[in-house]
C-alpha cells in the first residue's frame, strides 16, 4: 500500500513538472528566443533552444518533440536542442517530429516536412573547430577558418536513432537513414536507404 501511494505521489509529480511546467517554458523560450513556430505543435518535456540575435528558427504547422526522459524511454534521454547561431537559419517544414535529438546550424539546416528523427540524431552545418591545429589550439582560439556548408534534408525523410548528418549532406525525397549512420557531406538522391560510417548506398526505397 505504501508502494503504491508513493508511486502515485511520484507520477503526480512528474505530471506537473514535465507537463504544466514544461508547457509555461516551452512557449516562454520559443519567445524568448523569436521563434516563428505554426500551428498545432506539441512539445513533451523541456525542450532547450538557442537563437543568438541575426539568426532565426522558422518551424511550420504540426511540430512534435519528445524531449527528456518521462516522455522518450527508448534509451536516451537528453532534451532536444535546437541551436541557431553567428547568423545561422534553421527552417523546419510541416509535421516533423523529433526524439532527443540536437541540430546545430551555423550557416543554413533546411528540413523538408514529414521528417522524422529518431533518438539521439545530430544534425550540423559546421565543424565547430579550424581543422588547423595551430589555429584550433591558439589562445584565444583562431575561428575564421572554420569549415559550414549547408544541410538539406528533403520531404518525408526518416532518420534512424542515434545518427550524424554533417556539414553539406543533402538527402533526398523519402530517403531513409540507417540507425547509426554518419553522413559526411553526401548527396543522397531521392528514395534511397544509406546506412553505416561513412554512410553508403543500401538500396533503393519502393514506396508502393
Amino acid at each position: 500500500m505504501l508502494r503504491l501511494l508513493f508511486r502515485s505521489i511520484l507520477f503526480l509529480y512528474r505530471v506537473i513538472v514535465y507537463v504544466i511546467a514544461a508547457k509555461i517554458w516551452n512557449r516562454f523560450t520559443l519567445a524568448a528566443n523569436g521563434v516563428k513556430i505554426g500551428d498545432h505543435w506539441t512539445i513533451n518535456g523541456f525542450i532547450s533552444i538557442e537563437c543568438l540575435p541575426g539568426s532565426s528558427i522558422v518551424i511550420s504547422q504540426g511540430f512534435r518533440a519528445n524531449s527528456g526522459s518521462f516522455f522518450n524511454n527508448i534509451g536516451r534521454q537528453q532534451k532536444t536542442s535546437l541551436i541557431c547561431r553567428e547568423g545561422g537559419r534553421l527552417s523546419i517544414g510541416d509535421n516533423v517530429g523529433i526524439s532527443a535529438s540536437t541540430i546545430v546550424c551555423h550557416e543554413r539546416i533546411t528540413i523538408g516536412s514529414n521528417v522524422r528523427f529518431g533518438g539521439n540524431c545530430v544534425v550540423y552545418d559546421t565543424d565547430f573547430h579550424s581543422l588547423k591545429a595551430v589555429e584550433r589550439t591558439a589562445i584565444p582560439e583562431v575561428k575564421t577558418n572554420i569549415g559550414k556548408s549547408e544541410v538539406i534534408i528533403g520531404d518525408n525523410v526518416f532518420i534512424g536513432g542515434h545518427c550524424t548528418i554533417l556539414k553539406g549532406s543533402v538527402i533526398g525525397d523519402n530517403s531513409i537513414i540507417g540507425a547509426g549512420a554518419v553522413v559526411r557531406g553526401c548527396k543522397i538522391p531521392a528514395n534511397q536507404i544509406w546506412g553505416g560510417n561513412p554512410a553508403v548506398f543500401i538500396k533503393e526505397v519502393r514506396n508502393e
